[in-house]
């Protein structure tokens, strides 16, 4: 009877931890939540940034009446201010150095989540200036 009962016991205190303890996925996504969405940058027209829930994004932008997608790769939050983006692919003529780098970016997210205030700095290509960028970014529902 006592060694059913420390068997139960067991089975109990394992399944009670496995439940409790948290993935690493469940506390990125409690993380990237507030990120996840289509966002309009109002700083440059036509550009749009999407985040997803799996740590992906992709921005797209508006050439001659049509959306292309210029970059795109994984992000992850680092703090209640900053963030990184790993770029696996950007497009072959970009004027900077983004495919297979990461950079880390700044971020102010307003209280209802609606608007988000993003900067950081990309590396030049082929030898030309880098660029220290800030946009102005708000949420919208659709890529039209």
């Amino acid at each position: 009877m006592l060694i059913k009962t420390l068997k139960t016991a067991l089975i109990f205190a394992a399944v009670f931890t496995i439940v409790s303890c948290k993935t690493v996925q469940q506390v990125s996504l409690k993380e990237i939540k507030p990120f996840v969405g289509i966002w309009n940058d109002t700083t440059n027209p036509g550009t749009k940034v999407v985040f997803k829930a799996d740590g992906s994004f992709y921005n797209v932008a508006k050439e001659a009446g049509v959306q292309i997608v210029t970059h795109s790769g994984t992000f992850k939050v680092l703090s209640s201010n900053m963030y990184v983006l790993t770029i696996s692919d950007a497009r072959a003529n970009a004027t900077y150095d983004l495919k297979g780098r990461q950079y880390a970016n700044y971020y102010t997210l307003s209280n209802d989540h609606k608007t988000m205030k993003v900067s950081g700095y990309v590396d030049g290509r082929n030898g030309r200036e880098g660029l220290k960028w800030a946009s102005d970014l708000v949420r919208v529902n659709t890529l039209n």
